[in-house]
């Protein structure tokens, strides 16, 4: 970028220089969790539906372990994806910008919370004792942590789309798939779809957020250095 004035290269201030090497990684981050959460959803997840046919308890495979794992890979990348898409609007996104940034951001770091006791105690606990297991997850208490988790992410990822959607910085398009996968989420599940219409709904989701996470791998440096644009 050449100043307008000088002709000489634009100097970006240590911050901003900063924020232009983070923001790449955070694209490329977004854009891995949506892959990963894609293949979650519409590869292992219809595996795991044909082990649970057999009447083999899920939490007991293999597959459960590979399955909770890229879960938990893909809501890691999520929060690096959440912070990349806030910096890269911050300046117009205002107030509504950064409750929705704080709601994304925490949703993932729970959502990847969960992820983490799936695989690191339910599943060595399900070797040991099953029946234990399933004791703990009927109660009350658990069923309130994962749909919490849960709650608060597919809201701060609402809000965060919607965000998108208003600024107008990021394309318009993802942040509508990405809404549009979240509300779909229940909707389809409830319909006589069912798990199958979960996982359509999940796979909009994830083709908003790579979306996303190519135009802040892209865009994000670039808009850095020609802040005007």
């Amino acid at each position: 970028m050449m100043h307008a004035e000088t002709g000489r290269p634009r100097q970006l201030t240590p911050k901003l220089a900063i924020m232009k090497t983070f923001l790449r990684p955070c694209g490329i981050g977004l854009l891995c969790g949506a892959l990963l959460t894609l293949a979650v959803n519409a590869i292992i997840a219809p595996l795991m539906f044909h082990s649970r046919s057999l009447g083999i308890p899920p939490e007991t495979t293999g597959l459960f372990l590979f399955r909770q794992s890229l879960s938990g890979l893909a809501a890691l990348m999520l929060i690096f994806g959440s912070l990349g898409v806030h910096l890269m609007q911050r300046d117009r996104a205002g107030r509504f910008g950064a409750v929705s940034f704080v709601f994304a951001f925490i949703g993932s770091c729970l959502l990847f919370a969960v992820e983490f006791t799936d695989v690191f105690v339910f599943y060595p606990l399900a070797g040991i004792n099953l029946a234990a297991l399933s004791a703990i997850d009927k109660h009350p208490l658990t069923s309130i942590g994962f749909a919490s988790a849960a709650g608060v992410f597919a809201l701060g990822w609402l809000l965060l789309a919607i965000s998108v959607w208003r600024t107008g910085i990021l394309p318009r398009w993802a942040a509508i798939a990405a809404a549009a996968g979240l509300v779909l989420i229940p909707l389809l599940q409830a319909s006589p779809l069912h798990a199958w219409g979960a996982i359509i709904a999940n796979g909009i989701f994830s083709v908003g957020l790579a979306g996303l996470g190519v135009a802040v791998a892209k865009r994000g440096p670039s808009a850095l250095e020609n802040p005007e644009k």
